[in-house]
């Protein structure tokens, strides 16, 4: 306990309002991970669809965790979504587990759901009267499908200056047309012994959500309440700014257990996200007023 006592005195808690320490937390997170799970490609891709020279689809994927994850979207309708969707499986198959998608626009959910998309979870009033519901494809066979166009596609490492650019205008449209705010405030705090970085937290709030993005204490200084603090220093941050939803996702191999410790529930479980090891969606809902036993704790 003394042993603690001495540590605990000489680290200090920062809220990092610069975000210099950003890659510090991204690049020790990663760095564990891999010596859990081992090397995960990434990759970033790029799709287009064309109707005749028209660009009437086109998105964003992101290869990580073994999962091929659909970042950005727009398409003219259905056929060009499925037409799409055979696109990213020609070039993805054998090398991830499936697809995933999440959207709180009801319409488009049901969209993926019409081409073979199955719903895993959803989180409730993200924002208020609207759910996140999260999509998942493990089928990555191809649709065959009779079109009434016959649609040419293009796909890219990097993306195409002409195509992108409709792209980004029809993701801007469609942001628009919400009846809520797309914003997003970052938090982040780091835990320092003197200059030398120990610890950090990384969340987001969006659509009425605080999202712990990233949490990682170094090994050396585990147990001993650190991970804890800055849980509640977040938690803290969001009663503040009225936010009461608070999720995250962490692996099989992280702190599943450390978080249920803290009034979080699974709400949501994938396998082989990595391959061989199951990714856990976990929700808090937070009181209104902060009681004075965990305000001691801060």
């Amino acid at each position: 306990m003394r042993e603690m006592s001495d540590l605990m005195s000489r680290i200090r808690i920062i809220k990092d309002e610069d975000f210099e320490y950003s890659a510090e937390i991204k690049k020790n997170l990663t760095a564990y991970n891999k010596t859990q799970s081992g090397y995960k490609e990434k990759d970033v891709r790029h799709f287009y669809i064309f109707d005749e020279d028209e660009l009437v689809g086109a998105c964003h994927t992101k290869q990580n965790s073994d999962w091929c994850h659909i970042k950005k979207i727009f398409y003219k309708d259905t056929d060009v979504l499925v037409a799409l969707i055979n696109d990213i499986k020609k070039y993805y198959i054998n090398k991830v587990e499936g697809i995933q998608f999440s959207s709180m626009i009801e319409e488009r959910a049901n969209d993926f759901k019409t081409v073979g998309f199955i719903q895993e979870g959803k989180l409730k009033n993200m924002p208020e009267n609207n759910d996140n519901v999260f999509l998942f494809e493990k089928d990555l066979k191809i649709k065959e499908v009779d079109f009434e166009n016959d649609f040419d596609s293009k796909s890219s490492r990097k993306p195409i200056y002409q195509y992108d650019k409709k792209l980004k205008k029809e993701v801007k449209k469609i942001r628009n047309n919400l009846e809520f705010s797309t914003e997003t405030v970052d938090i982040q705090y780091v835990v320092l012994e003197g200059d030398k970085f120990i610890g950090g937290i990384f969340a987001n709030i969006q659509y009425e959500y605080l999202f712990i993005n990233r949490l990682f204490v170094d090994q050396k200084y585990r147990g001993n309440q650190i991970a804890s603090k800055l849980m509640h220093i977040v938690e803290k941050e969001a009663v503040k700014r009225e936010i009461s939803n608070l999720y995250l996702t962490t692996f099989e191999f992280q702190a599943a257990g450390f978080y249920k410790k803290h009034g979080y529930e699974i709400v949501m479980e994938v396998e082989d996200f990595p391959k061989g090891f199951k990714e856990y969606t976990l929700y808090k809902k937070l009181k209104k007023k902060i009681t004075r036993k965990v305000m001691n704790k801060l």
